[in-house]
């Protein structure tokens, strides 16, 4: 029987999956001591987790250990180097979570555009305050795409109903590919010239980190927003905190360099932030769990590993 340990919340499907089919044993503990489980389970075969970090200290205390699987997208908490020196595999779940970040993007841009967040307090107090907070609409506005993957085509999709003007970055996309999206491809530079609103879906890598700097804040419409539920170290929050007030910049953000310790850092520049909640619905769950558990019988039953991004 191999052993699989699943120290988080994630739908009890990925474990019922497995279960059925036979050759596991699942245990399944939310905030489990993951490094502690590994020291007294010498036989663990297989971790999937979401945000839990695995640190070489983990990989080494597993002899064992042949695959980790993030039930998600990103998988920067996870020593993917180490795990390869050690011959584990590293596997994401890619779209598992992509639908629900699509439409946390649109939540975040229509609460903006009708100050939603400020105006249910101030109601709830008994102000009638319709004047202080008239809205704009998102219809019809130009919406920049940084990263046309999973989530970026689909944040494309879903805003096709309000007819907007889509522009998009990603070397990778061929022109026939955006246009089939309604995207029309555009340098960087110029997509955050044009913007109304600027969103990024991408990982982030040493090819992205500290991309949205200085030049290209400063490149933005006075009052545009920015969007970010991708990763936070792709945006250089020093160069934001210095142009926000002078370009009138709005930044939405969703995501820290440390859950629960990062939102400090950003408090002084976000005008809404909530806490790492894009893949946070009961569909991304049980669909990432549903992956996670069919990725790992297709790799330990037939050598399948299309999923694996530490190769």
């Amino acid at each position: 029987m191999k052993k699989v340990l699943i120290p988080t919340a994630l739908d009890s499907v990925a474990k019922d999956i497995l279960e059925a089919h036979g050759g596991y044993t699942v245990v399944q503990i939310p905030k489990c001591d993951i490094l502690q489980f590994a020291r007294e389970n010498a036989d663990l075969h297989a971790l999937i987790v979401r945000s839990e970090k695995i640190t070489a200290e983990i990989i080494d205390a597993a002899p064992a250990l042949k695959v980790i699987i993030r039930a998600g997208a990103g998988y920067n908490t996870i020593d993917i180097q180490h795990a390869r020196a050690k011959g584990v595999d590293v596997m994401n779940t890619p779209g598992a979570n992509s639908n629900g970040v699509a439409e946390e993007v649109i939540a975040l841009m229509l609460a903006d555009a009708r100050h939603l967040i400020a105006a249910d307090p101030s109601c709830r107090a008994g102000k009638w305050e319709k004047t202080t907070f008239m809205g704009t609409e998102i219809t019809g506005k130009t919406i920049g795409i940084v990263g046309l993957g999973y989530i970026g085509r689909l944040v494309a999709k879903r805003l096709s109903g309000f007819e907007p003007k889509l522009l998009g970055y990603d070397p990778n996309v061929k022109p026939e590919q955006a246009q089939a999206l309604g995207v029309e491809l555009a340098a960087l530079t110029d997509l955050f010239a044009r913007s109304d609103y600027v969103t990024l879906h991408l990982p982030e890598n040493a090819e992205t980190k500290g991309m949205v700097n200085r030049d290209l804040l400063g490149r933005m419409k006075p009052g545009a927003v920015l969007i970010n539920c991708a990763r936070a170290g792709i945006v250089n929050e020093d160069d934001l905190r210095a142009l926000k007030a002078e370009k009138k910049i709005r930044f939405l953000n969703d995501v820290y360099p440390k859950d629960e310790e990062g939102p400090k850092s950003v408090a002084d520049i976000a005008d809404i932030m909530v806490p790492h909640l894009g893949a946070s619905t009961r569909e991304a769950n049980c669909k990432a769990a549903e992956l996670a558990a069919r990725q790992l019988i297709d790799l330990d039953d037939r050598g399948i590993g299309n999923a694996v991004v530490n190769r």
